[in-house]
């Protein structure tokens, strides 16, 4: 082994670069792992990560590799076949992780929309208030109903509802104010209303 971990990984035959691996050679893991790191770092910093990511990526798939070929899940066909094998590693556990990363963004958003749920308990509140108001609403006399629906519902002008109601526009006016302020007294005295 001395005279092998003398030599350069480079200049070793690729099967035998696979049969130092399976034996855990040190001088050989050493370089083939010094040889790839540069690549796979320029690939994960051009592609949105930064040098710490690169080397978390590069040591699960330098580790990945290395269990692959002990496995025997790996067998070189040339001399860059374990380089390219290592990389193309790197860089399916690099997406792997922008993949997740943009899941984690999704599910933010989720959470976002769980937050909404308030806007829920303040429809529900709305809708109690609209409630409220048309129970209100039916419990004041025929005319100030019919003023009010006119006005509010049915969008008419005070010259329309005069002309409806067979009055003068200013005494419609003065009458919707006079059936709009007994409906909020009828709405604050009316249980579970606003007080």
């Amino acid at each position: 082994m001395r005279e092998i971990s003398n030599q350069k990984i480079k200049d070793l035959p690729f099967n035998r670069t696979v049969v130092l691996i399976k034996q855990n050679d040190a001088f050989t893991l050493k370089e083939l792992y010094k040889t790839n790191f540069a690549k796979v770092k320029r690939y994960v910093l051009k592609n949105s990560g930064d040098a710490q990511q690169a080397k978390d990526v590069y040591q699960e798939a330098f580790l990945a590799m290395w269990r692959n070929i002990k496995d025997d899940k790996f067998s070189a066909e040339s001399e860059t076949a374990i380089n390219g094998y290592l990389f193309q590693i790197a860089k399916h556990k690099w997406l792997d992780q922008v993949r997740s990363i943009r899941y984690k963004n999704t599910t933010f958003i989720n959470r976002e929309l769980e937050y909404d749920e308030s806007d829920t308990d303040e429809n529900e509140a709305q809708n109690r208030k609209i409630k409220l108001i048309m129970d209100s609403l039916n419990q004041l006399g025929e005319r100030c109903q019919l003023l009010l629906k006119l006005f509010y519902f049915e969008r008419k002008s005070f010259k329309e509802i005069a002309e409806i109601m067979e009055m003068d526009e200013a005494s419609a006016r003065n009458a919707k104010y006079r059936c709009q302020d007994q409906l909020k007294k009828m709405a604050q005295i009316i249980p579970n209303g606003p007080k």
